[in-house]
């Protein structure tokens, strides 16, 4: 299938794939073109930033948890559904090798999905040794097709005859010129890091600056024509209607605190037959009636003092617990499960005490990386020794009984594991491990019926 789409490479980090990427999704949207925003690797942020910019769920493409042919069935189905795909980077072009072995790149996702790249090169202090730049990574993998390069940070003033001429010579088009606009910055903060939706205002801002910026100075018929030259994709499996849990609630929490999940994790959920129903453990007074319960990750740090003060939240979740619903939480739901947390400020606050464990805010990363998790012991997502692929990425620790761990992590123990829960710093996409999620629609199809009367639907 035709899957017009063209992939934001870097030559480094920092290189302003971020800022081009998510101006090219919104000023297509602004000629009135339905786009899906993707992003190589596990990053939840630029993917809440995308779904600002295109109106529609950003999409992570990441061959270590997913595989190829889930990456790309995922970019046919959804790229396919808005009419383009405008793909991020991650890191440099050829950078990414998990324990320098299995490639990651985005260099390899574009090779993967058949994508034309187009390559962000900082300019600020080149004119022709961009030139030399772009040629030396045409010419690394022939394999991957660059189908052009947008010099950023471009000063307007400056000649363009010297970088064209060189460009010209190393065969490969330049698409566009893009300003500093040190004026126009994504907020951040918190160890770094922001969620798109906690500022959103602010940063729908920032996007239609952005938008209006690349109109004007990069080549969007160009661009389109580079998009609907990539190679076709395989036509996508059919979405499972086998409706095998028609009937189950499943209890997700999404709120300021907890907003870190991978679209397809939830989707993979419902093409089963289960109902989401969304609760926030800030506001509401009660876990809604629900026979499995999903706590993601995100910021429960920064909001400990009121995930602390709602003291009946917290006694619900703690009872449906004890009672055996089937409970799967992943980072920051790790936290919030503890018996406490101690903030940036080393405040500690009570949280729900489903884990046996304290937790503590660090101002250094604690763990991050592509991580193989081996169950340590039956539980809702699979038996004793099933292999799982995931990342992490936190500055917390947990100061857990090692012998309770759910996982071995890279031979290290991580989270808790006890009857009906799975709690641990690993997140996992759902679709590389489709039958985890299977398995844990199991484990609650089996509460459910263990239930006197069952669950209210």
């Amino acid at each position: 299938m035709n899957v017009p789409r063209v992939l934001i490479g870097g030559t480094r980090s920092g290189e302003g794939k971020t800022t081009v990427a998510l101006g090219l999704m919104a000023a297509l949207r602004q000629r009135g073109l339905p786009v899906q925003g993707c992003k190589v690797g596990p990053d939840y942020l630029d993917t809440g930033y995308q779904l600002l910019a295109t109106g529609a769920p950003g999409r992570n493409l990441d061959l270590w948890m997913m595989g190829e042919e889930a990456v790309r069935a995922s970019l046919a189905r959804h790229g396919d559904a808005a009419g383009i795909a405008v793909i991020e980077g991650a890191m440099g072009l050829y950078d990414g090798h998990r324990d320098g072995v299995t490639p990651t790149s985005t260099a390899e996702v574009a090779k993967a999905t058949g994508t034309p790249v187009v390559l962000v090169i900082d300019a600020s202090h080149l004119a022709a040794s961009a030139a030399a730049t772009a040629l030396g990574f045409r010419l690394f993998d022939p394999a991957v097709h660059i189908a052009g390069v947008i010099l950023n940070r471009w000063n307007p003033s400056r000649s363009k005859t010297a970088v064209e001429g060189a460009m010209t010579r190393a065969g490969l088009p330049i698409l566009g010129y893009v300003p500093a606009m040190p004026e126009v910055t994504l907020p951040s903060r918190h160890l770094g890091l922001v969620m798109a939706d906690e500022m959103r205002d602010e940063v729908n801002a920032v996007l239609r600056t952005l938008g209006e910026c690349l109109s004007a100075c990069i080549d969007l018929d160009r661009v389109l024509a580079a998009a609907r030259a990539a190679d076709p994709l395989p036509a996508p499996p059919p979405r499972r209607a086998e409706w095998e849990y028609a009937g189950l609630r499943v209890a997700v929490a999404r709120d300021d605190a907890f907003a870190f999940y991978y679209p397809e994790n939830i989707e993979l959920l419902e093409e089963a037959g289960a109902r989401i129903v969304y609760f926030s453990p800030l506001a509401d007074g009660a876990l809604p009636a629900a026979h499995g319960l999903y706590l993601g990750g995100g910021y429960p740090e920064l909001h400990a003092e009121r995930l602390a003060a709602n003291v009946a939240l917290r006694a619900s979740l703690a009872a449906a617990i004890r009672g055996g619903l089937p409970t799967y939480a992943e980072c920051g739901g790790l936290l919030y499960l503890c018996e406490s947390l101690a903030d940036l400020d080393d405040r500690r606050w009570p949280m729900v005490g489903a884990v046996p464990a304290h937790a503590t805010m660090g101002r250094r990363l604690q763990g991050m990386g592509y991580r193989t998790g081996i169950l340590r012991r039956d539980s809702i997502l699979g038996e004793a020794g099933t292999s799982l692929r995931g990342h992490e990425f936190h500055y917390s620790r947990c100061d857990g009984d090692p012998t309770q761990a759910a996982y071995t992590l890279d031979e290290r123990p991580d989270g808790y594991c006890a009857g009906n829960l799975l709690a641990s710093y690993l997140h996992l996409h759902f679709a590389g491990c489709p039958q985890v999620a299977r398995h844990w629609l199991s484990c609650c199809q089996r509460y459910r019926v263990s239930l006197q009367g069952g669950v209210p639907s």
